[in-house]
């Protein structure tokens, strides 16, 4: 079976969230367990820079066609006008395709080419099927002149929580065509981890513990809520790491001349499991948010999580065990649940013990992979 995912950004893009860490795994997986795949892409990066990545490439044996936006500083504000369209074509026709994200026009662009060919296609929206945080009214618009035909005609939708499936149903959509398969997490990644320390070193970091904070810098991630819970807790280092999509402004004038809080921009690769092997925790108080990897990447690394208790991230996390849940925006919640991992080593040991197995059992990308071929089966 050939599989064709469409998603706006793929490695070496990271900056863009967990989309592309997400779909680069699960093509990886299923293309170890005998699947063919291919990605349609586009060749952002970040703010400043495009991938420059060739138009056409194939890594671990999947083909990846990387088209050119028309801006990328659009791009990086959520408006994908990718170029070249006509080299879909080009492309050994898939059995089914694997739409990931949701209002891009990459998406308008598969289903032309999945109605043209009578292709059946699945979505896995990510969070972005609800509209939320910004620009809401635009994104109304954007549904009914672009992308409600997407959602109507489309063969199934896959939800990575049961917070994410109770949206698909406010949507409109039949719980027939919804099924439940969570993220999942390239186990081989963490293994082996940095050596400890070396994060502390490299940003000349004390011996106090690190709480760490890893995701993008927007309004509804909780990251002002963090920084005022630990402002006057000098007896921790706050690691904020993270790149701006709509806050850093402001991140920056409330952790001014705060010693014990530093911001590192965007990690990734070993740099982000560096930091993760570092601290002590991580705190994910965000809002709306279905799923959530970075809890789960810090308990790979020995990090037990805190997370807020009203997003699909807290669901799993409290299922597992592996964490504590903060109501979101309470910032003496936040204050308080931080010292009682602290105080309480040997609890968050347990934390991290519980999370470790969930995440084997239950997301490994192979676990995940199967999961998704046997869904694919059923759709064709």
């Amino acid at each position: 079976m050939h599989i064709l995912h469409v998603t706006p950004y793929y490695p070496p893009t990271w900056s863009y969230g967990g989309i592309p860490r997400i779909v680069d795994g699960l093509s990886r997986a299923q293309k170890k367990i005998g699947l063919q795949v291919s990605i349609l892409t586009t060749d952002v990066l970040n703010q400043s820079q495009r991938n420059q990545c060739p138009r056409w490439r194939e890594e671990h044996g999947i083909q990846i066609l990387n088209l050119p936006n028309l801006s990328n500083q659009l791009a990086y504000k959520q408006l994908f006008l990718p170029l070249h369209r006509g080299e879909l074509e080009k492309l050994p026709q898939p059995d089914i395709i694997h739409m990931h994200g949701h209002r891009h026009l990459l998406n308008n662009i598969a289903w032309h080419y999945a109605q043209q060919h009578q292709i059946p296609y699945l979505m896995t929206t990510n969070g972005t099927l609800k509209r939320h945080e910004r620009w809401i009214r635009l994104k109304a618009i954007w549904d009914r002149l672009f992308s409600q035909k997407i959602i109507d005609h489309a063969q199934h939708f896959i939800a990575v929580s049961p917070m994410d499936t109770h949206i698909h149903r406010q949507a409109g959509i039949p719980a027939s065509k919804i099924t439940h398969i969570p993220n999942g997490l390239d186990l081989e990644e963490f293994s082996p981890l940095p050596k400890q320390g070396r994060f502390r070193q490299q940003y000349n970091l004390d011996k106090r513990p690190i709480v760490a904070y890893l995701g993008q810098l927007s309004p509804r991630k909780g990251v002002l809520h963090l920084i005022a819970a630990c402002r006057e807790m000098t007896d921790i280092q706050l690691v904020i790491a993270g790149n701006d999509m709509g806050i850093g402004a402001e991140v920056k004038k409330q952790t001014q001349n705060l010693n014990h809080i530093v911001q590192t921009g965007l990690l990734s690769g070993e740099q982000r499991l560096a930091l993760l092997s570092d601290a002590a925790m991580l705190v994910y108080p965000s809002s709306n948010e279905i799923f959530g990897l970075s809890p789960f990447e810090g308990l790979l690394c020995g990090a037990p999580a805190i997370v807020s208790n009203d997003c699909g991230c807290g669901q799993l996390i409290s299922k597992a065990q592996a964490g504590l849940l903060v109501r979101y925006g309470d910032i003496y919640d936040i204050q308080q649940k931080i010292r009682s991992l602290l105080h309480d080593q040997q609890m968050a040991k347990i934390m991290v013990q519980r999370g470790r197995s969930y995440i084997q059992n239950h997301l490994s990308f192979t676990h995940i992979a199967k999961q998704h071929a046997e869904l694919y089966n059923r759709i064709c």
